[in-house]
């Protein structure tokens, strides 16, 4: 998959994001991506002891507000389609949907249920969740995205970051949908988690998965990549080198998720063509809704085909 083979040759002694390994060679080259300016040039390595893949020429973290604008896609959510907002807010309610059913076998008997996620962005998710009043739910991300909202008011939100925000309690389930690909410290990460997880409780973690068909097809389109924000692409062998086995159990590794992996490839063909993410996306729409028709019968199998995104459900040992 590289764009050279004279970068193929590479190596580098810089340290996975991953493992920590130093044993790492070039893999591919994109383009800054959902980004004005998208002539920026990036270097994923892939790390020879774990087969995770990670950005070798990160921006530092101070800088990331360039790059999650008021105008990033995620961030306007239904409103970028304008007079069709309402056919993406029913996707969203589903997707939401689909990820409280993800909750549901590794609930509690309890009156009460704590519930963190990390990353929370647009909290739809814990909206959803609280609509059951068992759950006590937080959200955490380093940037307010609509939380003045009503349907909000009952989740606890903060923004910081999420390694140094304070809990007066532990948590039996903390979710991060898509935020593990992002983060600057796995190792930090994993220890607050610990310290956070109650005994027996458990980590649900979604993220892309360049082990799939769309990676093969996209190459670097692929929105997996999604950079210079992804950081960090976790191989099927990472889990169990990262999460150390004293301390937690993986119950389960999925190679899909909540989110289809038909937006992923649409998100890719729209970055293939240099698509202005602050515009109108109305003018996409029913482009997106044909292909969506056409490819239906392909992404139906994405239970069974690995196309890009893997979820992982990990168990803090009692």
């Amino acid at each position: 998959m590289p764009t050279s083979e004279k970068k193929d040759l590479e190596s580098t002694n810089i340290n996975c994001t991953v493992c920590g390994s130093g044993n790492a060679r070039f893999y591919i080259e994109t383009n800054a991506m959902m980004h004005a300016d998208n002539t920026e040039s990036y270097r994923f390595y892939s790390c020879v002891d774990c087969n995770s893949k990670f950005l070798s020429n990160p921006v530092k973290e101070s800088d990331l507000s360039k790059y999650y604008t008021e105008s990033y896609l995620p961030y306007r959510g239904s409103s970028a389609w304008g007079k069709f907002s309402k056919f993406v807010e029913w996707d969203d309610e589903t997707l939401n949907r689909k990820r409280r059913k993800v909750l549901e076998p590794y609930l509690p008997e309890s009156d009460k249920i704590y519930i963190l996620d990390v990353g929370c962005g647009k909290p739809d998710f814990l909206a959803e969740v609280a609509k059951d009043l068992r759950f006590k739910c937080t959200g955490v991300d380093f940037t307010e995205a609509d939380w003045k909202n009503e349907k909000y008011n009952s989740i606890h939100l903060q923004a910081c970051d999420w390694k140094n925000a304070e809990f007066d309690h532990k948590f039996h389930l903390i979710t991060a949908w898509h935020y593990l690909e992002h983060d600057y410290n796995i190792k930090e990460t994993i220890a607050r988690l610990n310290e956070l997880i109650l005994p027996g409780g458990y980590v649900i973690i979604e993220v892309p998965m360049f082990e799939g068909l769309l990676l093969k097809l996209q190459k670097q389109f692929w929105q997996g990549w999604h950079s210079p924000r992804h950081l960090n692409l976790f191989s099927s062998k990472s889990w169990s080198m990262i999460f150390d086995p004293n301390n937690w159990t993986l119950i389960k590794r999925h190679e899909f998720g909540t989110l289809s992996a038909f937006t992923l490839w649409w998100l890719g063909y729209r970055q293939k063509r240099k698509t202005n993410w602050s515009g109108n996306m109305e003018n996409y729409f029913w482009s997106l809704v044909m292909f969506k028709i056409l490819l239906a019968p392909l992404f139906l199998f994405e239970k069974f085909i690995p196309f890009g995104i893997q979820t992982v459900i990990i168990q803090k040992n009692k």
